[in-house]
């Protein structure tokens, strides 16, 4: 009668399952230096005409190489990044301009349900997010800086012009540019995850979009005030949030 015996965990074992780890962060450190310098390899000529519908003798008008359209295709995802939101931005300025029937938190949900859905859909998004993580940072990170910048400053505006005719403005230290770049940073983290994982956000909610809004209101609730009600800090604001319980509504409740 044969019994098996559990098999301890020896050297042998440790340095094959040190070895694996090794080859596996070659493997991402190698990845990641082929995506920085040559992001675009996959591109090909006849792909890229056929794509365009056009001929590859169209293609030679404006490039001598695929080197030189690679260069300006980056460009155009870094440099132009503003401008393939430019639509996307005049529909969200024109709902919270036109919207004048809500409360705050309604104008709020209303504008980050159609901002993420507006960011998701746009076909130039997740090019412009390879780009940006690979090859462009290396490459075009003033182009990208800049880009980023613009982006951070139009999503604050809207926002804030949907605030503003509430009598809410930005809690010191922050300005209107500054919550932008939160709220588009959320928005492109929720984004990314929903690309992935349409269906990540919890049960009780209906989509990403519901998470979005939710998140974007509790952000804007306490990084914004009303006009001139008081002088607490960002910083002391959710000092006081977190720390008091009797600001938690269920608190009373449980009591």
């Amino acid at each position: 009668m044969f019994v098996l015996m559990a098999r301890k965990a020896g050297p042998n074992e440790e340095s094959r399952e040190r070895s694996r780890t090794q080859l596996l962060q070659a493997g991402a450190e190698l990845l990641l230096d082929q995506a920085e310098q040559a992001p675009f390899s996959a591109l090909r000529l006849r792909s890229l005409c056929r794509q365009a519908s056009l001929s590859t003798g169209a293609f030679y008008v404006h490039w001598a190489n695929l080197e030189e359209y690679y260069n300006d295709l980056a460009r155009h995802l870094t440099e132009e990044d503003e401008l393939a939101f430019k639509a996307d931005f005049d529909t969200l300025a024109g709902i919270a301009e036109e919207d004048t029937d809500h409360d705050a938190l309604a104008a709020v949900t209303r504008l980050a349900e159609r901002d993420l859905r507006l960011l998701t859909a746009n076909p130039l998004w997740d090019a412009m997010e390879l780009v940006a993580l690979t090859w462009g940072r290396a490459n075009f990170r003033d182009q990208l800086v800049s880009g980023y910048a613009t982006i951070d400053r139009r999503t604050g505006q809207i926002y804030g012009a949907a605030l503003s005719k509430r009598g809410r403005e930005p809690r010191p230290p922050l300005d209107w540019d500054g919550i932008g770049a939160i709220l588009q940073a959320l928005a492109e983290g929720l984004g990314l995850r929903h690309k992935v994982d349409p269906a990540a956000p919890p049960p009780s909610l209906e989509s990403t979009f519901d998470l979005y809004a939710i998140a974007a209101s509790a952000l804007l609730a306490v990084l914004t005030r009303p006009t001139g009600a008081d002088n607490a800090t960002v910083t002391e604001a959710i000092r006081g949030l977190l720390n008091d319980s009797a600001a938690d509504p269920t608190s009373s409740a449980s009591s």
